[in-house]
């Protein structure tokens, strides 16, 4: 069994997070993404934004604000407001 969780994480750190959602994985600091790879990792961004904000995409990706900011703008996505909460519930906010 110690084997099996010395090898998690590792392969947490090279696939996906699990955390991120699905579709985000870490770029290795420096790595400069070209062609599809790059587009994949822009339509994965832009996926996960409209479920997650900016710091938790730059944790999971392991990029920069500024650089998943950029990415999100030059792609013209629409950000939403400093301090917006997401809805958690089906409820109505009248109902209470």
């Amino acid at each position: 069994m110690s084997t099996t969780t010395a090898a998690q994480p590792a392969d947490e750190s090279a696939g996906p997070s699990t955390s991120a959602g699905p579709g985000l994985r870490r770029i290795p600091k420096g790595k400069r993404l070209k062609g599809e790879s790059a587009a994949r990792f822009t339509r994965d961004v832009i996926s996960a934004y409209r479920t997650m904000g900016i710091r938790p995409i730059c944790e999971a990706t392991g990029r920069s604000y500024g650089a998943i900011h950029h990415l999100l703008v030059t792609n013209n996505v629409p950000l939403r407001p400093r301090g917006y909460q997401h809805r958690t519930s089906a409820v109505p906010a009248d109902a209470s």
